[in-house]
């Protein structure tokens, strides 16, 4: 800056010196009737010649201060000349730095506090489908549904996740939340959710529901229809730890229980899942825990224990016990050229032994019983990822056994036991084209068997 307010004022010098020159020039060739007299003359040369001593020393200034700058620069050159290493050996050096920098891992990026908004990330999922049904005594019938699942962190902490259910339906379309939950992760082990989640006792719907994961296009009568819950609204608390080279998954909840049906013949003593707001004060209680002995393995016991009664009703202590057992084992085979897939769940349900009607009024009492159900299925699926053929590398085999107990009254629904085989084509890892054929003979009723064809896209 001081050189720079020397220059300015060197340069304002030279231009005063340009003027005064200029007028001297004008004054020796004018006359005592001109612009200046020789007194005024005089005076201006004075002042010329002290405005030139004052730049001559100004100039004199910059050439001493550009010396000592570079002397300074001679010696800084001489000092990076003793400090760096030797020729032969500086290329070497800055090699090794440069591979030291680009394998050390960056710097976390810290959070200013304060900024919880700021790290909210949103994730939009789910799956579509479209399906093609005819079973023998219904008509046959196309149907669709969009099913868009909502995943939000507002910070890697909390979590929630959602979805809807939307489908045609008449001359409308049904918009129904399936599940809304908000989720703190505690630590490594233990997560903790609070709303509207899917039961852990039934594997199937946590896990194996979704159309584009399901391998075939329905789902089995074994796990739904009062056996086993499929929804829960409550809170829970899961995770899971590792027990030397095996594993352990647990999940433990509470949550508004089922009704247990009373009024009529045909459905007395069944469960019903449906309802999310509880009859009582008393609250369902559950879980589930999963054993990994080894890779591709996992077997599983759940339960859930309630009073699904009226509360201030004859009902109201009785007790439901659910309880099940499942198998899950994915193998590739060598030997098969292949990935094995196999899904297994059984499940019971008892509720206490209670006397229905009791006095007659419903028309079908008294109706004494200890309401029993038991279902489950099996599943077996074979594709040949193995082999170089593409086509036949995106083939899936699939069959499946699934059974029902009849209703407990004895009076509704009788037992059923279905087999279905399919065939898979897989577009992509997630969009799939199912064909499946299924044998459905409830007992004592003719057979319901199907045709079922399915397009399912997961995103």
């Amino acid at each position: 800056m001081k050189r720079i307010r020397h220059y300015c004022l060197a340069a304002i010098i030279q231009g005063a010196l340009l003027t005064v020159t200029s007028l001297v020039a004008h004054a020796e060739d004018a006359t005592t009737d001109g612009f200046v007299t020789r007194k005024e003359y005089e005076e201006l040369k004075a002042q010329m010649l002290a405005m030139k001593k004052e730049l001559d020393a100004l100039k004199k200034e910059g050439e001493a201060a550009q010396k000592q700058g570079s002397a300074e620069n001679q010696a800084l050159v001489q000092s990076h000349k003793e400090v760096a290493p030797p020729e032969s050996s500086q290329g070497q050096t800055v090699a090794d730095t440069h591979k030291q920098v680009a394998t050390e891992a960056p710097p976390p990026v810290v959070e200013a506090e304060g900024s919880l908004l700021g790290t909210t990330k949103f994730l939009l999922a789910g799956w579509a489908e479209a399906m093609y049904e005819q079973r023998n005594g219904q008509v046959s019938t196309f149907s669709a549904s969009l099913n868009p699942v909502f995943l939000w962190e507002l910070t890697p902490k909390i979590l929630f996740d959602g979805r809807l259910e939307i489908e045609p339906s008449g001359g409308g379309t049904n918009v129904n939340l399936v599940n809304a939950q908000i989720s703190y992760l505690l630590n490594d082990y233990v997560a903790l959710g609070v709303g509207e989640f899917f039961s852990p006792s039934n594997v199937f719907v946590e896990r194996f529901e979704p159309q584009w994961i399901n391998k075939l296009p329905d789902r089995p009568i074994g796990v739904y229809h009062g056996v086993l819950p499929n929804i829960s609204v409550g809170a829970q608390v899961r995770g899971g730890f590792p027990i030397g080279p095996t594993r352990v998954d647990y999940a433990l909840y509470v949550s508004n229980g089922p009704t247990l049906l009373t009024s009529d013949a045909r459905t007395a003593g069944r469960l019903d899942f449906g309802s999310y707001t509880d009859n009582n004060d008393d609250k369902a209680v559950g879980g589930r825990v999963g054993f990994l002995p080894i890779p591709g393995v996992e077997v599983g016991y759940g339960f859930e224990t309630s009073k699904p009664g009226f509360q201030g009703t004859t009902f109201a202590d009785l007790r439901a016990l659910l309880q099940s057992v499942d198998l899950e084992i994915t193998r590739n085979s060598d030997l098969l050229k292949g990935r094995v897939n196999l899904f297994a769940q059984y499940a019971w349900s008892k509720v206490d032994h209670a006397v229905y009607d009791p006095d007659g009024s419903l028309g079908f009492g008294p109706l004494p019983l200890t309401a029993k159900r038991d279902g489950g299925y099996a599943e077996i699926a074979y594709r040949p990822t193995k082999l170089d053929i593409d086509f036949l590398r995106n083939l899936e085999m699939i069959f499946r056994w699934d059974h029902l107990s009849g209703d407990p009254s004895g009076l509704g629904d009788p037992s059923e036991t279905r087999w279905t085989i399919g065939l898979d084509y897989w577009l992509s890892p997630s969009t799939v084209i199912k064909a499946a054929y299924e044998w459905d003979k409830p007992n004592g009723e003719r057979n319901k068997n199907a045709l079922l064809l399915q397009t399912a896209m997961g995103f």
